[in-house]
């Protein structure tokens, strides 16, 4: 007698997963069944591309996941769950204007219309907590970015001038009237750094004044454990909002600035080839192969300058572009996706305090370039001491030794296992964050070992070279350009 065939368990199972929010009261009940970060995005990327108005047509009827077979069963299929990007029911909604209105008493003493909108403008942006400005991402926060990027670079088009003045005049007062024959450059790089002298100074002070009682700060309130307590529901006061917003502003300009100084564009001449053919004169060449040969050598040599060729323009690397472009363009993009992240699932406290320790320490780094800049030899040297100091304390100690530590081994916990976020919304976006702070620890060691060849080369030689500036020293670089 034949025995029966079992029947496949899982193969009965209904390939539609249950609604969002059992999964997650089941995934809280028991985190082992969420799949890694990979299967998560992968899985809402599907979601995402299902639900758009055009890719649901290609979509099989029952959902996607019923295409994939056992992946797509849940709770055991790698593919099979869903969740909410953001944090669904468990935050309350920022207040936009509208609320803000709608609960605000009617005023009574001003004399006109425009009064009475002006002061609630300013009620609603410097006097009520967790507005719509809050979140980066919002039509109205971005608005006023902008508008604060626009200031910004209007009065560095005001003053940096004026400060590029006062550099020459302090640079012929100790070298003598001729000094700004060959130094140009520093001459602008120094406007550019009392610029940076004066914002880092500003928003350092006006941190450890508004920080000074926080409680993630202050280790007999619970230190970094209340940057994840409560979350996502921390009050986001205005003076919070205002820091968030001037450092994003800035950050955005500094991105866009060093775009500006590291590249140039222009128009491609089409005919480039046929015209250098003729620009050779056949005389000196008498073998017509060789000659194209040699045109098409001089183009590549003059190609090594070019970022970015096309047929009809190219964008080249400015004489002016940083010597650590590149550590600073990965920094400025990590950042800004820091900064625009943080502000979008309100880890604005842990953001803010990643601000004030890089501000604490840009301070004598300003200092320390400014006084280079008009080669003031004695005070670069105690500038930079400073700033080494200041760099291994803030960047080298609390930022990875604190902060990212906390973010390592206290959100979860605070906020999964003892808060009310979704353990799938944490595993698929927490490596995102894990990268972008790691890439940060990283980029601050490169740069300590920047700082380190600087003082190796003061020590050694008695000479002050910015490799930060110019790869090769200010010197050999003077050398290569005469």
């Amino acid at each position: 007698m034949a025995k029966p065939r079992k029947t496949n368990a899982k193969s009965t199972k209904c390939p539609t997963p249950p609604p969002t929010s059992e999964q997650k009261r089941l995934r809280r009940k028991d985190p082992s069944v969420v799949p890694s970060a990979p299967y998560l995005l992968a899985s809402k990327l599907l979601d995402v591309a299902c639900d758009a108005p055009v890719l649901h047509t290609v979509c099989p009827p029952n959902g996607w996941r019923s295409a994939v077979g056992e992946l797509g069963v849940f709770p055991h299929g790698k593919l099979s769950h869903s969740y909410d990007s953001y944090f669904g029911g468990d935050v309350d909604s920022d207040v936009t204007y509208e609320d803000f209105m709608r609960a605000a008493p009617v005023s009574t003493r001003a004399s006109n219309q425009l009064q009475a909108t002006l002061g609630n403008y300013y009620k609603f942006a410097f006097q009520t907590s967790s507005t719509t400005l809050c979140d980066l991402t919002n039509p109205l926060a971005l608005c006023v970015l902008c508008a604060l990027v626009l200031m910004i670079r209007i009065f560095k088009k005001m003053f940096m001038p004026k400060f590029s003045s006062l550099g020459k005049r302090l640079g012929r007062a100790a070298h003598g009237p001729d000094w700004e024959n060959g130094n140009q450059d520093r001459i602008v790089k120094f406007g550019e750094y009392v610029y940076r002298l004066i914002y880092h100074s500003c928003v350092s002070a006006y941190g450890l004044w508004y920080f000074r009682d926080k409680s993630w700060w202050n280790n007999d309130m619970g230190g970094t454990k209340n940057l994840w307590i409560l979350h996502p529901n921390h009050p986001v006061e205005p003076g919070m909002a205002w820091y968030y917003l001037v450092q994003c502003a800035y950050n955005v300009d500094a991105l866009l600035s060093l775009l500006e100084i590291s590249f140039q564009w222009e128009w491609v001449n089409p005919f480039a080839y046929s015209s250098a053919l003729e620009f050779l004169e056949k005389e000196h060449v008498v073998n017509e192969t060789l000659r194209k040969k040699q045109v098409l050598k001089l183009m590549i040599q003059s190609r090594h300058q070019t970022f970015i060729w096309t047929p009809i323009f190219q964008i080249k690397w400015s004489t002016s572009v940083r010597g650590d472009f590149r550590e600073m363009m990965a920094h400025h993009i990590v950042t800004n996706a820091l900064i625009f992240g943080s502000s979008f699932y309100r880890f604005t406290r842990i953001g803010s305090m990643i601000f004030l320790i890089h501000d604490l320490s840009d301070v004598p780094i300003d200092m320390s370039k400014l006084a280079n800049f008009v080669k003031w030899k004695a005070t670069t040297i105690i500038c930079f001491v400073v700033m080494v100091l200041m760099w291994v304390i803030t960047r080298l100690t609390i930022f990875p030794f604190v902060i990212f530590r906390s973010v390592l081994f206290e959100s979860y916990e605070y906020m999964v296992v003892k808060g009310t976020m979704d353990p799938a919304l944490y595993e698929a976006y927490c490596y995102i964050f894990y990268s972008l702070l790691g890439a940060l620890v990283l980029l601050h060691v490169t740069w300590f070992l920047i700082l380190i060849r600087i003082g190796w080369t003061l020590v050694s030689k008695g000479e002050t070279h910015d490799y930060s500036e110019h790869k090769l020293g200010e010197k050999q670089v003077m050398k290569k350009n005469a």
